[in-house]
């Protein structure tokens, strides 16, 4: 049997219009790249260098890939024209070109909807991609993302798609030397614990014999003259005393910038003033895809994004002053379902 790494990997090429369906494909990447290699996931320009041709680098990729996913939303046409023709009809779209390229070349076509999203009307697609009406849809729900998701993942094994290997790990056999010398450890460990109980107790014991035989008179007050033995206020300079001086609590951590998406899928920018934060997530080719506002508190973040084609995102984390990384989840809400995720971004 070849080792594992040598074995040939099928391919898959995501299609998506990124003002429909930006959210739901990168959601959808996400959960394939739990079973299968990020190399095995070809996700439209996500991949592309500056500078190539987008012709060219489409043709070449296209070739070492097996399965084309054409994720359709309800704008997935784009928008229309003056003179009312959608953006999949123009010659220059991508997602048309996309399309066009895979079906030329024979590759299998599926396309996923999502958010209740339908196969469009013949009128409203160029003559060349009528032969994707002719294909058998996979749906995938909100409600029913995990299940939906894991049946299309059976699908991909069942036509040779292999799952990445998981690193087991070995436990390691520890000697009969070092489990001796484990055990002596502790055992010198419990001496010096009851060691320093007994010398705590004699200790005692002799404080409460000193105060007993010598009780510590009261010092009388400078500036009333009273014998009770409370602790002024103020110092003999006229300063505060450093007891009572109230902790001054430091300012909020600084989460303001560019935050990169684990995806590449949007990135999202937060302007802080003080404790408060308003957040704009802005997907590739900088279109703006929602806003929304949010709060520190201590060491803790929360923000709600009102996303214009998913729903209402409510997230949490955890920040550190000057960390490159935030991490947390976020609950997602829209059509009438709900879902959490993790989200991991990245500063600029």
């Amino acid at each position: 049997m070849p080792p594992y790494n040598t074995v040939q990997q099928k391919k898959i090429f995501i299609s998506y219009r990124v003002q429909d369906t930006s959210a739901d494909t990168g959601r959808l990447v996400d959960t394939l790249k739990q079973v299968f290699n990020e190399e095995q996931i070809f996700m439209d320009i996500e991949k592309l260098e500056p500078g190539v041709d987008f012709r060219l680098a489409l043709a070449k990729s296209l070739e070492t890939c097996d399965v084309l996913f054409a994720v359709i939303g309800p704008e997935w046409i784009g928008t229309k024209d003056t003179n009312g023709n959608p953006r999949i009809k123009q010659p220059e779209d991508w997602v048309r070109i996309e399309l066009e390229t895979a079906l030329k070349r024979d590759i299998r076509v599926i396309p996923v909807l999502v958010r209740g999203a339908s196969l469009p009307a013949m009128e409203d697609l160029p003559e060349s991609l009528y032969p994707l009406l002719n294909r058998q849809t996979y749906e995938i729900s909100n409600k029913r993302w995990a299940y939906d998701t894991d049946q299309l993942i059976n699908f991909l094994k069942k036509i040779g798609f292999i799952p990445k290997r998981t690193e087991i790990p070995v436990p390691v056999k520890k000697s009969g030397i070092g489990k001796w010398i484990l055990y002596g450890f502790i055992g010198f460990v419990v001496l010096i614990i009851l060691s320093l109980m007994f010398n705590t107790k004699q200790d005692n014991n002799t404080t409460k014999g000193d105060v007993l035989d010598n009780p510590v008179e009261p010092i009388p007050n400078r500036e009333t003259g009273n014998d009770d033995n409370h602790t002024p206020s103020n110092n003999q300079n006229g300063g505060t005393n450093p007891v009572n001086e109230e902790i001054t609590h430091t300012n909020p951590v600084n989460v303001g910038g560019a935050w990169y998406d684990a995806t590449n899928q949007y990135t999202m920018y937060i302007e802080q003033t003080g404790a408060t934060l308003q957040l704009k997530s802005v997907a590739v080719g900088g279109i703006t895809t929602g806003e929304g506002v949010g709060t520190i508190e201590g060491d803790k973040m929360n923000f709600k994004v009102q996303l214009y084609n998913v729903g209402v995102i409510s997230g949490t984390a955890t920040v550190t002053e000057n960390s490159p990384s935030l991490n947390g989840k976020f609950i997602i809400t829209g059509n009438g379902a709900s879902y959490t995720e993790d989200f991991y971004w990245t500063k600029q």
